[in-house]
């Protein structure tokens, strides 16, 4: 009966050592398997990001036309204007101690800085656009989408 028990712990020792000796590497298709789940998740995720970067982009240009806009209503108050001026390129009114002074900074279109933004009269009223079309208009106490 002893030697039976010092044969089977000593198998028991051996086969520890044997694992003990394995090395914790990853196989070649578990590899595989992971890089595969790390492709799909970028192809689902991917689109998804570059269309919220386009909205955020979309929804910043908005913004900036609703402020010229109000820049634009406080030159013609503050001028006791008759009507809304007529601007080709924002930029080149602000902080100039002309139309736009109320401004601090010349806003830019976040999609492409060569954008411009321009003001025009329209019957009673205004209206503010940026040259990428896609970005709506802001006419007359509202932003107008595409």
């Amino acid at each position: 009966m002893m030697q039976f028990r010092a044969i089977a712990q000593r198998g028991k020792a051996h086969t520890m050592n044997n694992r003990s000796k394995k090395k914790g590497a990853f196989t070649l298709i578990e590899l595989l398997v992971v890089v595969l789940i790390l492709a799909i998740l970028t192809a689902v995720a991917l689109p998804l990001y570059l269309s919220s970067v386009k909205d955020s982009e979309k929804k910043t240009c908005q913004t900036n036309m609703q402020t010229i806009a109000n820049a634009v209503q406080a030159y013609k108050v503050r001028e006791r204007a008759a009507t809304y001026p007529t601007i080709t390129d924002v930029s080149s009114e602000v902080g100039s101690g002309n139309l736009l002074e109320d401004l601090n900074f010349a806003p830019q279109c976040p999609e492409n800085a060569t954008n411009t933004y321009t003001v025009t009269p329209v019957g009673d009223g205004f209206k503010v656009t940026c040259t990428d079309a896609n970005h709506g208009r802001w006419e007359n106490g509202a932003i107008i989408q595409p």
